[in-house]
């Protein structure tokens, strides 16, 4: 390789800077380096606060662009929330929920896949992993090990999320890419590492399920793949193993460990919510026996199902089967899709770290990848989805989404700026739209 290969093309980069895939760049780099302006857990509302801002510059973009369109199942996605509110209990909590995930699905719609973004993603993560060599030495010399190396104090879910999403992006370009091939698989070992230290048993068995998937259908890279996971399998059992003739009290092995986590209760709970009103959910989840609970049943679907009802959940199926139906094919054509989607699958079966804003945008950006990636046959049909013409639209057509999205920014606005949710004193309980507070306002 040249020097002359290695010096940046001004042009080509300032162009590049222009594209609103960017945003997702800089929203990655902040959680990357832990850049926060408040101490304490304060930093979750201005991550959510950073994310809102992010989709609605998005479908500021897509109005200027007159890209931005509604159909008439989100027509009656407002009918749903404005009847639901009049049932919903606390139903401000789920109106708003209900607007951010709608934010989401014009964002996908919005974005573009872009190779490179995704690459500075992966690469850039790396950083991730410089303190994790001081904290396995501390493990060994104590006995006890202490997840404090991340770069803010999140939920450590919020963290193996994170590097489960990123491994199918390493795992792809890994297989694809003739480039930084040993980087790739140096983030595969490190993150799975981390989450076995963590004891992050969701993510363990979608990664197991993502990498037996791959190497099924990819027979190239299934030696590399299956060496990196035994790999990072045989440093957490040498570390733990080490750590132990120091640590008299220390609990073992605590991936494989027993406890259920509270999901039984956490799922009969959130049964019992929607048996209050089947058909349109019974609002905001709220354990009524134990309050101890989270305020989330640490299933994706079934708090759909639990929070806004049989109704809800058709909307969410009815995007599922849109999905399903286009991605045709033999297991052999599209193997990494599906192992993707069994994977992110079993982690929202069994994790409620996705209410986070950093998890939602990274499936935001997984989901752009899986659905508008070229390399992938059934691109064709969600790119032509997103490049709506501007030839022959009313004046209602070209008025109303703008309306819609005026309208999301003052409520967003409204919420921001009369919220308490800053205030020391806020009551510390399981998060969901803000960070550890059961009330918006």
């Amino acid at each position: 390789m040249s020097i002359q290969s290695l010096r940046p093309n001004v042009s080509a980069i300032f162009l590049w800077l222009k594209h609103k895939e960017f945003l997702l760049v800089l929203y990655f780099l902040l959680f990357i380096f832990g850049i926060a302006n408040s101490s304490g857990y304060n930093f979750y509302n201005e991550y959510r606060i950073i994310q809102v801002a992010l989709l609605l510059a998005l479908g500021l973009w897509a109005v200027v662009k007159n890209q931005y369109t509604i159909a008439k199942s989100e027509w009656l996605f407002f009918i749903f929330i404005a009847v639901g509110s009049v049932f919903w209990q606390q139903p401000l909590f789920i109106i708003i929920d209900l607007f951010l995930a709608y934010l989401l699905f014009k964002g996908f719609q919005t974005l573009e896949y872009n190779e490179l973004i995704t690459k500075m993603m992966v690469l850039g993560s790396l950083v991730l992993f410089l303190m994790l060599p001081v904290a396995l030495f501390d493990y060994v010399s104590s006995g006890t090990y202490i997840a404090n190396w991340y770069p803010l104090s999140w939920n450590i879910r919020v963290y193996n999320s994170y590097f489960l999403i990123l491994s199918v992006f390493a795992t792809w370009f890994y297989i694809r890419d003739a480039q930084y091939k040993s980087l790739y698989l140096l983030f595969l070992f490190l993150a799975f590492l981390a989450v076995l230290l963590d004891a992050g048993r969701s993510v363990t068995l979608a990664y197991t399920a993502f990498v037996a998937v791959v190497i099924l259908g990819h027979k190239p890279t299934r030696l590399p793949l299956i060496a990196t996971y035994i790999a990072s399998w045989l440093a957490y059992l040498a570390v733990t193993y080490t750590a132990s003739f120091v640590g008299s009290d220390i609990q073992g092995i605590q991936i494989v460990r027993a406890t259920t986590s509270l999901r039984y209760d956490l799922w009969m709970n959130a049964y019992h919510c929607w048996l209050q009103n089947p058909l349109i959910g019974c609002g905001f989840y709220q354990p009524n026996t134990n309050m101890a609970l989270a305020a989330h049943p640490h299933n994706l679907f079934i708090q759909v199902l639990s929070e806004t009802g049989v109704i809800g959940f058709g909307f969410l199926a009815f995007i599922m089967f849109k999905v399903s139906r286009h991605i045709r094919g033999s297991l052999k054509q599209n193997f990494f899709v599906i192992a993707a989607l069994l994977a992110v699958a079993i982690d929202m079966s069994l994790s409620g770290i996705h209410i986070y804003p950093i998890t939602q945008i990274a499936l935001l950006w997984l989901f752009v990848f899986l659905f508008k990636n070229p390399a992938f046959a059934h691109a064709l049909y969600f790119n032509q989805c997103s490049k709506l013409t501007t030839q022959s639209v009313s004046l209602i057509d070209r008025y109303l989404p703008m309306l819609v999205v005026f309208i999301l920014i003052l409520i967003f606005g409204y919420l921001f700026m009369t919220t308490n949710i800053f205030l020391e004193e806020t009551p510390s309980t399981p998060p969901r739209f803000w960070g550890y507070g059961y009330y918006l306002l």
